[in-house]
């Protein structure tokens, strides 16, 4: 690796120089997961105010939760496909020294996409109420999608600019975006609340998804600020850009359609499996016996709870995924095939090691994190307690996602996905007006397990590969379970000592971490190459190295 005298790296491949700047894959990885977690540290602490404010609560964080899904599936449609889609055009070009053809495919998408996002916004907004009405039987839902429909349009333009900085292995103008969205978004939804707090839950919901729509539009702005400022770099890779691209603009709007409909149909899906809860939950529940009040507040312990304390480790992995393909779509664009299974087998180890302790932990501590982050609504227990463990097969199944996009198996995450959904479905529709909402986490269960099974036998299969289940399931797996087991011991003790529950859950999740580490750095989890490729891997091999002589 050489520099140039503008600090950017330039990596040659044959004879073209590709002057860009190009984070390494972990260097990546990392980026994408600090901005992960500090996306995550402000969601919690928005949504955890919201849902303790005196009229918003559970019932609040239904609105909130279910205008929030009918987005997020009209934003499937409109965008969700397009970050991975122009990561994985232009990775191709660059990795074949076009960087023209790669700046020509991303200035193209802008104009498709602007087009596609303005017209999804307006529909969005006109058919608001008929959604609310008619679909959702939820009336008070149509104020929040309105405020959300402009939304639709700046992450659609948004969207281009990410999958084209990922797209060069560039991930810090993507996670800083995220930063900024989720700082204004969690500022602005306790201010627009709180300055509603006395109006009705649905029209505080609506003030919070208000914060939404203006966040993304910073975000937006953002991006739109940082490519100005690498402009001149872009411009100089597109000049020195010896192999010219001939493809136009006609050719270039067919091959992102070819692309961008397979994988957002993966992304469709997995919103349709939220849809299907919107769609069955509440009928199901009211035929169980609640009252439109009562399903609305059970629906929003759900909404407002569960998935989002379940959704931190997808999050946190979402890394890997990202940085996935544009590094697999490379390898394999250059015949490189053991470094993509290289890096395939090393991302699901480390899936595996985030996912297993998060979903025991929160398991083994579901009702002690609930009264600790919603004491003034503390109800739902029993229900993270059961759908913690679809944290292991969804995480898992992100990163088999990311896999086969990188592989060009782009319908395979939609298709195992649509398989799950609707079991998913039916079982809804059969077993919630019997049992209530204690069958809603059990089908989010299987309807993930399904996925990541199929995706995970097509991953393997495509590369001719054995899947390492001693290392990725068995050793996680032993791991999670001492750490479990060590986790409620100390907290039921901690909490006879002190009498403070938040005291007892803080130092029992680090007396769980460090156990964990104990029991991973004691039976060999991982290898010491593996702990190399880490971010600061010297220094984490020195002390793993320590802890395994404890």
């Amino acid at each position: 690796m050489e520099y140039n005298q503008k600090g950017l790296n330039c990596i040659e491949i044959g004879d073209v120089k590709l002057a860009i700047k190009k984070q390494t894959f972990m260097k990546g990885v990392a980026i994408i997961m600090v901005s992960q977690i500090l996306v995550k540290v402000f969601g919690f602490i928005y949504r955890i105010v919201l849902t303790n404010i005196e009229g918003f609560s559970d019932i609040g964080n239904s609105y909130y939760g279910a205008g929030y899904k009918v987005y997020a599936f009209i934003l499937a449609i409109a965008t969700m496909g397009i970050p991975n889609t122009i990561s994985k055009l232009v990775s191709e070009k660059l990795a074949v020294g076009d960087n023209k053809g790669a700046h020509k495919i991303f200035k193209t998408a802008i104009a498709v996409f602007a087009t596609v996002g303005l017209c999804f916004s307006l529909t969005l907004f006109l058919s608001a109420e008929y959604i609310a009405n008619n679909l959702l039987s939820n009336p008070g839902v149509k104020y929040t999608l309105m405020v959300l429909s402009p939304a639709v349009l700046f992450v659609s333009i948004a969207s281009v600019y990410r999958g084209y900085f990922v797209g060069m292995q560039n991930m810090v103008a993507h996670s800083v975006a995220q930063i900024i969205e989720q700082i204004v978004n969690s500022i602005l939804s306790i201010m627009f609340v709180m300055i509603l707090v006395s109006k009705s839950p649905e029209i505080m919901a609506a003030g919070s998804t208000a914060a939404t729509a203006v966040s993304t539009l910073v975000a937006l702005l953002y991006l739109l600020l940082y490519y100005q400022r690498s402009r001149e770099e872009i411009k100089e890779g597109v000049n020195n850009s010896e192999r010219k691209s001939r493809e136009g603009r006609k050719q270039i709007v067919k091959k992102i359609i070819q692309y961008v409909i397979p994988i957002s149909f993966g992304s469709i899906v997995i919103t349709l499996a939220g849809m299907i809860d919107l769609v069955t939950v509440m009928e199901g529940l009211q035929k169980y016996g609640y009252t439109l009040k009562e399903a609305n507040e059970k629906f929003g312990i759900l909404l407002g709870k569960v998935d989002i304390l379940t959704s931190v480790p997808l999050a946190l992995n979402v890394a890997f995924s990202t940085s996935l393909v544009p590094v697999i779509t490379s390898a394999i664009t250059q015949g490189k095939k053991a470094e993509a299974v290289s890096k395939i087998n090393y991302s699901m180890k480390i899936s595996s090691l985030i996912a297993f302790p998060c979903a025991i932990g929160l398991s083994v501590l579901a009702t002690p994190i609930i009264q600790m982050l919603f004491p003034n609504a503390s109800e739902g227990a029993y229900l993270l307690r059961i759908e913690a463990f679809v944290v292991v097969f969804s995480v898992l199944a992100q990163t088999a996602y990311g896999s086969l996009h990188g592989l060009g198996k782009l319908y395979i995450p939609g298709f195992s996905l649509l398989i799950g959904a609707v079991v998913k479905y039916f079982l809804n529709v059969i077993f919630v007006p019997i049992f209530g909402e204690i069958v809603v986490p059990i089908t989010t269960i299987i309807y993930q397990l399904i996925a990541v099974i199929i995706s995970m036998v097509c991953v393997y299969s495509t590369l001719n590969t054995k899947f390492d289940n001693k290392n990725i399931i068995i050793k996680p797996f032993i791991a999670s379970t001492i750490m479990g087991i060590v986790t409620i011991l100390s907290y039921f003790f901690l909490h006879y000592i002190t009498k403070s529950n938040s005291i007892s859950v803080l130092v029992s999740i680090a007396i769980a971490t460090l156990t964990y580490i104990m029991v991973l750095a004691n039976i060999n989890a991982m290898a010491k190459e593996e702990i190399m490729q880490l971010p600061y891997g010297n220094k984490v091999y020195k002390i793993i190295k320590k802890m395994k002589k404890v």
